[in-house]
């Protein structure tokens, strides 16, 4: 059902195309996803990236984003290892070597959003 309200979006999930104002960062911004399940199917199909990354970082010895974390993310590269990964062990490697991230823009003012929803129709600001 149309409406005549105007609903602004800071973002705009790169597989819905749909308004959002809460979701998955990935890469820094160069894609969102809105939802959990377009999550975890899309980082199903980065996964060999994810992990090669994540490799090099355990090489490096790079800082994890959440240091308390090291024996989760150690289990699920373990499981990754033996092709035997969940999706949400994937989302702990992606996340701890900042290949994606949860956020929200609840706060974002309107003149900050970059999208308005008029009747339906998402416009780019």
């Amino acid at each position: 059902m149309k409406t005549n309200e105007t609903i602004y979006y800071a973002h705009k999930c790169s597989i819905t195309n749909e308004g959002m104002n809460e979701g998955w960062v990935w890469c820094e911004g160069a894609f969102y996803t809105s939802t959990l399940e377009l999550t975890y199917q899309e980082l199903r199909k980065d996964r060999e990236h994810i992990l090669e990354i994540a490799k090099e970082c355990i090489d490096r010895y790079a800082t994890l984003q959440d240091e308390s974390r090291w024996k989760e993310f150690e289990k699920a590269i373990d499981r990754a290892k033996q092709n035997k990964e969940t999706d949400k062990d994937l989302l702990e490697i992606a996340y701890q070597i900042d290949y994606i991230y949860w956020t929200d823009w609840h706060s974002y003012e309107k003149d900050e959003c970059d999208y308005k929803e008029v009747n339906g129709k998402l416009i780019e600001l």
